[in-house]
């Protein structure tokens, strides 16, 4: 008899990586006993099509090691999964961000049309999330490289990245891996993927706004203000002569408003554009000359913009012209002449954009640049028993155990199957949930699931273990209790009191 063909082995990993991708996703498969390529087709999202993706061979089509099998079904769930999600995400976003991704798309005739009708976005303007360096789980930023020596990578991990099925890992999953890619350069570390895609401004962040002159042209009719200098003079009449352009010096407008000028008495000035003021002036003067013929020319203007630049003039100490404030607990911060501005829970373009346009309704030439000089400062809570309990800086991304060590770690009776984490969510309700790591603890779990990242505020409670609680009640009632008051000189004997009392010498 011919010997029966080996049957082709699959990891259990692939099979499972390949299933859940015909659970999740339209897989096309004309023929699907000898699918040499594979199609995935991504739930349409507002009526629009899938996102083709082709995945190539199925698993059970071709022997695959166990490494190259998993590794090319990974990729290809990657994909597919960050397809899906970009489809969906824009499907169920605010219009105004579907505008700003249909601007990147090739126009249609009747956009082309309606181009010109249509309004322009401000450069640096911030619509809904941005991820800004483009990095993901698929585009991971560049890495360091360090210099190869002689010693070869032999080792072996747990990657939890393996763990799609949903089992729970353990030591006997490991398989060849490049632990330590960056050798002696590991004490640094990769590059990792941004912990915030946008940063948004909360409460105790510190801000540094930096005052710069745009340079920008201004229009034609810009409006006088109180404080500006102007020349004015008449063509045909020499006694109308105010003010002087060689010396630098003019008649000023007065803070109501007005200029005070001979002949004529006082005539308002502030908020009027240059031809208007001359307008009026020639209206007046006729009923004094026969043809006054004045002219204006200005000395200075814009003296808010100088006033303003005086306020955060800081060249004799720090350097620069900047202004530093801090978020206060409503929300808010407060600049040179806008006062309050809401500033809570924007990036850092909303506020530029925000500040910018109120100092432009008045004063023009300004610009502002903000920078985030401090960073609100982090904590997390540890309470129960750890070796000390109390309140801890988070500098970075911080798990559970990284918590528990800046604790000291856990006593001997921690209950560490059942820690309690309890945080306060957007609107300050309070949510918890338990964790236990009792396995990795002991070295038994190698990718615990319970290794969660800890947010700010957070409280660690480590409770005690039921025998730990039944030895503490041993000792708070028996011991520094009944026996601490009656102390028993030795079982059997009776008990003394002091001296010589029930038995005693």
């Amino acid at each position: 008899m011919p010997a029966k063909p080996e049957k082709q082995r699959v990891a259990p990993t692939a099979r499972l990586l390949w299933h859940h991708l015909h659970n999740r996703f339209e897989i096309e498969s004309p023929n699907a006993a000898n699918l040499q390529s594979l199609t995935v087709k991504t739930p349409a999202a507002s009526g629009s099509g899938g996102l083709p993706v082709i995945l190539g061979p199925k698993p059970e089509n071709y022997a695959m090691h166990n490494f190259a099998a998993t590794a090319s079904l990974r990729i290809a769930l990657c994909v597919t999964a960050v397809a899906w999600t970009s489809t969906q995400a824009l499907a169920q976003a605010p219009t105004t961000i579907k505008a700003a991704a249909q601007e990147q798309s090739p126009p249609t005739g009747d956009q082309q049309m309606h181009a010109a009708a249509a309004p322009v976005p401000m450069q640096g303007v911030s619509i809904g999330t941005q991820n800004r360096c483009g990095y993901n789980v698929c585009n991971l930023p560049a890495q360091p490289q360090v210099a190869a020596g002689r010693c070869q990578n032999c080792g072996v991990a747990v990657d939890c990245a393996d763990n799609c099925g949903g089992k729970r890992q353990s030591w006997r999953d490991l398989h060849r891996y490049n632990f330590q890619p960056l050798a002696h350069g590991e004490y640094i570390g990769p590059v990792r993927l941004p912990s915030n895609i946008d940063y948004r401004v909360r409460v105790g962040d510190e801000i540094r706004f930096v005052y710069i002159l745009s340079r920008e042209i201004l229009s034609d009719s810009f409006p006088l203000r109180v404080g500006d200098e102007l020349q004015i003079t008449s063509l045909t009449d020499e006694e109308v002569a105010l003010g002087d352009v060689g010396l630098g010096r003019g008649v000023v407008i007065q803070p109501d408003g007005m200029l005070y000028l001979r002949l004529i008495g006082p005539v308002r000035a502030a908020g009027l554009t240059i031809p208007q003021l001359r307008r009026n002036l020639e209206s007046i003067y006729t009923t004094k000359i026969l043809n006054p013929a004045i002219d204006i020319i200005p000395i200075k203007t814009n003296t808010l913009l100088e006033d303003i630049r005086s306020a955060v003039d800081a060249r004799a100490g720090q350097g620069g012209q900047a202004f530093t404030d801090s978020v206060h607990p409503d929300g808010t911060l407060r600049l040179p002449k806008l006062g309050p501005i809401c500033v809570l829970g924007m990036t850092l373009d909303e506020i530029k954009r925000e500040v910018n346009l109120r100092y432009r309704q008045i004063v023009a030439g300004l610009e502002v640049e903000p920078v985030l000089a401090q960073e609100a400062r982090h904590f997390v809570f540890v309470y129960g028993e750890v070796a000390e309990p109390g309140r801890f800086e988070l500098n970075g991304p911080t798990s559970v155990t990284q918590a528990l060590a800046l604790a000291q770690g856990a006593n001997i009776g921690a209950n560490t199957r059942q820690i309690v984490i309890m945080r306060r969510a957007e609107d300050w309700r309070l949510i918890a949930t338990r964790v236990d790591l009792r396995g990795a603890h002991l070295g038994k779990v190698p990718t615990p699931a319970d290794e969660i990242w800890l947010r700010d505020n957070d409280l660690i409670i480590v409770p005690p273990t039921p025998i730990k609680r039944m030895d503490d009640f041993v000792q708070q009632v028996f011991t520094d209790g009944i026996y601490g008051v009656f102390p028993f000189a030795q079982v059997g004997s009776g008990f003394e009191v002091g001296a010589g009392f029930f038995g005693g010498n």
